[in-house]
């Protein structure tokens, strides 16, 4: 497909190029921050990794620059891009409050179900949120994650932490009554903490929703424009799809796939994962 081809090397070209006088900002000027939150970005063997870093680091290889990814606690990196212009925060929900807050949207990277997961046994009989209120329901949740605030938005008790594996270990140990976690995240988080999938089970689905990577308010447009560019790109290369698809598949043991609607999706699901 020649024209295809074509309007690819004409991205290409825009992608390295500077706007007038230089306007573009270098990549210097860009902080890049996420948070431990397996499987799209975490930390393995001091080294930040995850399907959403893979993608953020082949958006910087497009446009021939080279980043430092920052892993901070959750309510940290969420208070440095709230309040300053500049910062690049994956992977993260464009929920109503960050439209306010005028953060841009890149993507979206992963598509999850976001799920409360009880320990097995317990035979919770949820049907709707409310039902976690009248049944005096604890939820273990993270500081600074869309989903706490979602939840306690709605009179739910979420007791929170900094980290989703601390959450998972509340939930084991009868600490709450329920986890918040998604089918794409659980896995890797039970394969950490050494718990077998068929000690919990999914007791709610609260909904399916896509995750990004957000730019914060006050970044110049042509620096939005730019990195949006470098992401059609990335969406059309279907050799580098196949090749990042495969790779998290072999290493959580989930069927993924990837399309420009969702980004990364379970095609089927697996019970079993680990950080090879």
């Amino acid at each position: 497909m020649l024209h295809l081809a074509f309007a690819r090397v004409v991205t290409l070209c825009f992608l390295c190029c500077a706007g007038p006088g230089g306007s573009v900002a270098a990549a210097s000027e860009l902080r890049f921050l996420t948070v431990e939150e397996p499987p799209t970005n975490y930390l393995e063997n001091g080294e930040v990794v995850g399907t959403s870093v893979d993608l953020v680091r082949e958006l910087a290889r497009l446009l021939d620059e080279t980043i430092d990814i920052e892993l901070l606690p959750p309510a940290r990196a969420i208070l440095v891009a709230n309040t300053t212009a500049n910062r690049v925060l994956f992977t993260a929900a464009l929920t109503e409050a960050r439209k306010a807050q005028g953060y841009h949207a890149i993507g979206p990277v992963i598509t999850r179900k976001h799920v409360l997961y009880a320990r097995k046994g317990r035979n919770l009989q949820l049907a709707k949120l409310g039902d976690l209120i009248t049944q005096n329901l604890t939820v273990s949740g993270t500081d600074g994650d869309w989903r706490s605030a979602y939840l306690k938005e709605r009179g739910v008790v979420v007791e929170t932490t900094t980290e989703h594996l601390l959450n998972l270990k509340k939930l084991m140990v009868n600490r709450t009554d329920l986890w918040i976690s998604s089918d794409i995240e659980a896995p890797p988080i039970l394969a950490e903490a050494g718990v077998d999938r068929s000690e919990i089970e999914e007791v709610l689905v609260i909904r399916t929703a896509p995750s990004y990577i957000l730019v914060s308010n006050g970044t110049a447009p042509e620096v939005l424009r730019r990195w949006r560019a470098a992401f059609r790109a990335m969406s059309s290369d279907q050799d580098f799809l196949d090749q990042v698809t495969s790779k998290w598949s072999r290493k959580l043991g989930m069927d993924f796939g990837y399309d420009r609607g969702t980004g990364f999706f379970v095609k089927s699901g697996g019970d079993s994962a680990s950080r090879s």
